[in-house]
């Protein structure tokens, strides 16, 4: 009697697995078939991230973006296997003319004619730029390895302009949707393990584990916060519950947008504004716009799921 009841349970929970499983996929196949992420949030990614790079470029003098030291006597970082093919490790080095190819390729991705066509130059030349200049940052990292991995989605991307409604969605095959939604769903991937990675990080640097991290950046010259905003951020510093409290709201907010990932896409968006606000600050506070630039079309693509884009409707 022990074994048949067991034998059931077993049944029956199977039964229950099976029938979540078939329920799941219904759903994956009909988000498939019904939404296109050929959307506005795809064209506001690209041109958040063609602005990152054509901000960089034209706000940077020539001098400090390709810095020259004895190892690189004309600025330029060539050091990798894959850098002779870089931009700017060709003749030239960080010539004019080569900041020039930055600035078209971004700007005719800004304006969002032909993606398929500008989908592997503005993958180029931001790869180029992280690769080649010595003083790189996050943004430029995260702008070269995004634009990567919408290549694959973007050679499949039949419109003119990303900038208007995907009218032929259904009509393309399944091979060409299933495609262009696994790239789709590996950005979001990508997106939770950069936050988790980098909260978890944090735990094992002592500045971070005794919530004194930000007072040490806001001493670094380089990263010193504006005027107006130096007393309020010291004040806080100075202030046990106020350190803690930001230090540790950071990794925080880090370990809840990678959580994002398991919830529900249609209730991710609410926490868009929330994760641009933080990335906004690092912004105003250190300056690193490129990296809040590059970081908040990440989070446009990872947050703004097709389905629930009322803009493209």
């Amino acid at each position: 009697m022990t074994l048949h009841w067991l034998t059931t349970g077993v049944q029956a929970e199977w039964r229950s697995a099976s029938s979540t499983s078939q329920t799941l996929l219904r759903s994956a196949a009909d988000l498939v078939q019904h939404n296109s992420p050929y959307n506005s949030s795809l064209a506001i990614a690209r041109s958040l991230l063609a602005l990152s790079t054509l901000l960089t470029v034209l706000l940077t003098p020539s001098g400090a973006l390709f810095l020259s030291s004895s190892d690189n006597p004309d600025g330029v970082v060539c050091d990798a296997v894959t850098a002779r093919w870089s931009l700017f490790c060709t003749a030239g080095g960080g010539s004019p003319l080569r900041l020039l190819i930055v600035v078209a390729v971004t700007l005719v991705v800004l304006s969002g004619y032909l993606p398929a066509v500008t989908a592997i130059p503005h993958w180029w030349v931001s790869w180029s730029l992280n690769i080649g200049s010595p003083v790189r940052d996050g943004g430029d990292q995260v702008a070269a390895v995004l634009t990567l991995l919408l290549v694959p989605l973007l050679l499949l991307d039949r419109r003119g302009n990303h900038w208007v409604r995907d009218k032929g969605w259904r009509s393309r095959t399944w091979g060409a949707r299933g495609t262009a939604w696994a790239v789709l769903v590996i950005v979001w991937v990508q997106a939770s393990v950069l936050y988790a990675n980098a909260a978890i990080a944090k735990f094992a640097v002592a500045e971070w584990a005794n919530g004194t991290a930000l007072w040490y950046w806001i001493q670094e010259p380089s990263f010193r916060p504006p005027a107006p905003l130096l007393w309020l951020i010291e004040a806080t510093q100075h202030s046990l519950i106020g350190a803690v409290a930001v230090n540790y709201g950071v990794m925080a907010l880090e370990l809840f947008a990678a959580a994002l990932l398991f919830v529900r896409p249609s209730t991710r968006r609410i926490a868009l504004p929330a994760l641009l606000a933080f990335h906004l600050c690092i912004g105003v506070v250190f300056g690193l716009w490129s990296f809040f630039f590059s970081m908040a079309a990440l989070l446009v693509l990872y947050l703004r799921v097709p389905s629930t884009d009322r803009t493209d409707r």
